[in-house]
């Protein structure tokens, strides 16, 4: 979820600047591919917590240290988070089209962990039928000029009040914008919360939409 937020930071600093005047920043599919690793004290404590790292970045594009801005007020996530950024890449920033040392800050999330969450509640969570159609996916445009159809599958955390804790893509369709399309779309529903023996309780809710022809479906 913070990958835009990153794009965000990068993008700030380029426009604050000349057009030959860019910040340093973050290459984003390392990121991607390399997530922090959830430590096992937080899957054991059902926590969750974001940690802001402030990075240093030589004018050849390599991290020369990293601190902690901002604690997740957890250490063993603030450590995790460090660890992480020794395995991204970066790149440089530059004034008047040289390369020159530079900072880039970037927030790492950590969900809660899923297990956390109540896995086979009596009553399932819902998404409201009214949120969901004020608040339909903007699919992108190839779906319809290339006729595709298929689900994205949300996992969506609900609260026991019913508030979203986070989002995150369970069955990806293949295309990453569809996939973004369904979770911005997510940040606006509202949901019901899930019950046990009568009770609200906090659950991760399996939510399968279609889009292309298996929408009208």
């Amino acid at each position: 979820m913070m990958v835009g937020v990153l794009l965000a930071f990068a993008t700030a600093d380029a426009r604050a600047q000349g057009a030959t005047d860019i910040g340093a920043s973050i290459d984003i599919s390392s990121y991607r591919l390399n997530p922090p690793v959830y430590p096992r004290e937080a899957i054991e404590a059902c926590v969750a917590g974001t940690a802001v790292l402030l990075i240093d970045i030589d004018k050849d594009g390599q991290r020369s240290q990293a601190v902690v801005e901002r604690s997740s007020g957890y250490a063993y996530f603030d450590q995790a988070a460090i660890e992480a950024s020794k395995r991204w890449k970066y790149n440089p920033a530059t004034e008047n089209d040289q390369r020159v040392p530079g900072k880039v800050r970037i927030p790492v999330d950590f969900a809660e962990y899923d297990g956390c969450w109540t896995a086979a509640p009596d009553v399932e969570a819902r998404l409201a039928a009214a949120s969901l159609k004020e608040h339909p996916p903007k699919w992108p445009a190839i779906v319809a000029e290339q006729h595709l159809s298929g689900l994205v599958v949300l996992l969506i955390q609900v609260d026991k009040d019913g508030t979203r804790k986070n989002v995150k893509v369970g069955v990806s369709s293949g295309d990453h914008d569809i996939d973004q399309a369904a979770m911005l779309a997510a940040l606006d529903w509202e949901f019901q919360p899930a019950t046990l023996k009568g009770k609200p309780v906090r659950s991760l809710l399996q939510l399968p939409l279609p889009y292309g022809q298996q929408e009208a479906r």
